[in-house]
């Protein structure tokens, strides 16, 4: 466990302790855990540096999030639409994020009331609006919501007639103990991820998979049919489930100047890599050796190229990868980030995972020939189907490098570029998520949120 999630966790412990006796009590437990298991790891082996301090920290924080919530229902409140939220972080709002706070949006523009619990402590709210005000979406999502701290209150006050839509797994297991007291005793999982992907057989994982499996059971608002097949097949979703699905808004790609794709030199590629504990799955060293690989293979030697790197700033400026000097780009706002991707010609986006993320449609979609790993539930036939952008490769070093040699190859067909820049995916959120109101039959939705 890293650093901050053992000192969160132990903050969380002594917060929740009653009273000053007992959070006092809490700390000294707490700070001697950790003193014994350094000084243990001093004179011991350093594989068992801090074990009992994670063993510990493990433990109060999964307490925490499986501890009993107090709900007091009260009928005269105005019935909302309240998101459950781990954390309110502007430096973690991402794609995730950023669909959930896109749908709060539509929600509120429709005229439903929202409301938003959150998990750890949110501090002065005023404070934490003017953290959010580069982010236009989420700033007016914040403004326009009821936010409850649960870490600060002890009782979270709510109308019978509201609705609960939980963001992750842990949001979850509170959002099933606090339905309960609802006269539709539901709530809804916005779920984005098979989440158990993120953890090794462990209780974490135990605690991800139970939230499909314990009563209540979650309703869906799944993103992507693909990821609902996948949880079908795995048999944690049955044809009773009340599902919704959406699939994301991409708005259509910057201008493509056919005369500038033809007489572009050097010829331009780009990968997604984001080195990141929680975006391992999207294979950042398999992407790299892959373009190692081609590059030895001689799939770079027609014309000259150039290379960058997006996604993450954690790899500096730039770097060395076996003889290709890699440029990484900053972050961008989405205009700008679509104006950029209309300069690449071959773009390499992976994922190891059931959804089949948005980065790699984006590119094709901006003109690149993207590759991408096949799967088991995402195979070639099924890429080339939606663009012929797509060159797909099979799931090993060799299969991408190969794919990224047959990428570069058709750089030139710059008409069968253009002619493949079309998705399935809905042109705004609106779109995606204008039926998602009917499909999830919650009696909020009765009634115009106008009304």
């Amino acid at each position: 466990m890293k650093l901050w999630n053992k000192i969160g966790a132990g903050l969380v412990r002594v917060n929740q302790a009653p009273g000053l006796r007992g959070k006092i009590s809490t700390f000294r437990q707490l700070s001697q855990v950790a003193l014994r298991s350094r000084l243990r790891s001093n004179a011991s082996a350093v594989s068992d540096k801090s074990v009992a301090a994670d063993a510990w920290a493990d433990y109060h924080l999964l307490s925490y999030v499986c501890r009993d919530i107090k709900v007091d229902i009260d009928p005269d409140l105005t019935p909302r639409i309240r998101f459950l939220l781990p954390e309110l972080n502007a430096s973690v709002i991402f794609g995730g994020y950023t669909a959930l706070f896109q749908f709060a949006n539509f929600l509120q523009d429709r005229g439903w009331k929202t409301g938003v619990f959150v998990l750890t402590p949110v501090g002065n709210l005023k404070a934490l609006l003017e953290t959010f005000e580069s982010n236009a979406l989420v700033h007016k999502v914040l403004s326009e919501s009821e936010i409850s701290d649960m870490n600060a209150t002890k009782t979270m006050r709510m109308s019978p007639k509201d609705m609960i839509v939980s963001y992750n797994w842990t949001t979850s297991i509170a959002a099933a103990t606090m339905s309960r007291h609802l006269d539709d005793p539901a709530y809804y999982y916005f779920v984005q991820e098979d989440e158990r992907c993120f953890y090794s057989n462990d209780s974490h994982r135990f605690l991800a998979e139970s939230v499909f499996l314990n009563d209540p059971k979650p309703r869906l608002i799944c993103n992507s049919a693909k990821l609902l097949d996948h949880y079908r097949a795995e048999g944690l979703v049955s044809d009773e489930t009340v599902v919704g699905v959406f699939e994301q808004g991409l708005p259509a790609p910057a201008s493509l100047s056919r005369e500038a794709m033809e007489k572009r030199s050097p010829r331009r590629f780009v990968f997604y890599g984001r080195p990141e504990d929680h975006a391992k799955r999207n294979l950042m060293s398999i992407a790299m050796m892959a373009i190692a690989k081609a590059k030895k293979s001689g799939a770079f030697d027609a014309e000259p190229w150039e290379f960058c790197m997006m996604g993450s700033p954690r790899m500096g400026k730039s770097f060395d990868l076996e003889g290709v000097r890699v440029k990484c780009l900053p972050y961008q706002g989405y205009d700008a980030y679509r104006e950029t991707l209309a300069g690449f010609d071959v773009g390499l986006s992976l994922m190891y995972a059931p959804h089949p993320s948005v980065p790699p449609f984006e590119m094709v979609r901006s003109g690149m020939v993207t590759v991408v790993n096949t799967t088991p539930r995402r195979p070639d036939e099924w890429y080339r189907s939606i663009s012929a952008n797509f060159e797909p490769g099979e799931p090993s070093v060799d299969g991408l490098a190969d794919a990224i040699k047959r990428a570069t190859a058709r750089v030139g067909d710059i008409d069968a570029r253009l002619a493949a820049t079309e998705t399935y995916h809905p042109s705004n959120w609106d779109e995606s998520f204008a039926d998602l109101p009917a499909q999830l039959g919650h009696a909020i939705f009765s009634k115009n949120g106008t009304e």
